[in-house]
């Protein structure tokens, strides 16, 4: 391996105009911007980091730019090597650094793939058992909201709409209500909490379980837009949570305790197969703590 650098700027200039091209794993020397030690920097590398629409010229004062700055990295790194007196302490942080990089990286994958669906006979179970300990923090609520242009010319029959909230007044409001509207949120068969509502009106509403106490409907108005929300039904803070509010939470619980549980008896797994192998030696110290 060569330890000089090497840039070719003629080929790249040409190339890099040329467009993104793909290259072969195996690197031909034209492909070879850069080589420092057993490093290489490829053509390729620096190509997939180039703006698109990039002219010919300016290209190649970028292609030189990055090359030169991927040199001035290891030419910096010796240096610093050969007169830094904590080199084994960098190392030593670098790879404790690496180590946690991968671990991470391989939970979060055990926790999008290794989580297996929750039975919901047992999610409905621990509600059962276990609903005087699921309180609400905050209101939640059941309703209508819509907001639109003062100057609609059906806001009277859609004030109307919104307040008897019906199956007819529905279908009124999604042919026509949601015509005129610019948002409309349906939520009478599920429970929201309060604050996300609250948040999309321009109005401070004060206190959320005084408020989802005492006011069915609700309407605002700011610079031309009207804001109407009509409450089914709520449950304050410190209330017990309803079961279907309180089902995904129960079952992000259950997901993560049988995380938990999988994730320590690969771990249990892994250490036995380790000291079998005499990969892993454990001092008494360790032994006796367990």
């Amino acid at each position: 391996m060569k330890r000089t650098a090497l840039i070719l700027l003629g080929s790249i200039g040409l190339t890099a105009g040329c467009g993104r091209a793909t290259y072969d794993t195996d690197a031909a020397d034209f492909e070879i911007v850069a080589q420092y030690r057993d490093s290489v920097l490829l053509l390729s590398d620096i190509v997939r980091q180039l703006p698109s629409g990039i002219s010919s010229a300016d290209s190649a004062a970028l292609i030189k730019k990055i090359a030169n700055e991927w040199i001035d990295s290891f030419l910096i790194e010796d240096l610093a090597a050969s007169q830094i007196d904590d080199m084994d302490r960098i190392n030593s942080l670098t790879a404790d650094y690496k180590r946690s990089l991968i671990a991470d990286s391989y939970r979060r994958k055990m926790r999008r793939n290794g989580v297996q669906p929750v039975d919901m006979n047992r999610v409905r179970t621990y509600y059962k058992q276990h609903a005087g300990e699921l309180r609400l923090e905050r209101p939640i609520v059941k309703g209508l909201y819509i907001r639109l242009p003062s100057s609609s010319k059906h806001i009277e029959d859609i004030r109307q709409w919104m307040k008897n909230a019906d199956a007819d007044s529905y279908d009124a409001l999604e042919n026509t209500g949601r015509r005129e509207a610019t948002a409309f949120r349906y939520f009478a068969d599920q429970w929201v909490d309060f604050d996300v509502i609250a948040g999309e009106i321009p109005h401070k509403l004060g206190d959320g379980d005084k408020f989802v106490e005492n006011n069915v409907d609700f309407e605002t108005d700011l610079n031309g837009t009207v804001y109407i929300l009509h409450l089914t039904d709520f449950r304050k803070s410190g209330t017990i949570m309803p079961e279907d509010y309180a089902a995904p939470i129960i079952e992000d619980r259950m997901k993560a305790l049988h995380l938990a549980d999988y994730e320590s008896g690969l771990i249990k797994a892994l250490r036995a197969t380790a000291i079998e192998k005499n990969i892993l030696k454990e001092g008494t110290y360790i032994i006796k703590s367990k």
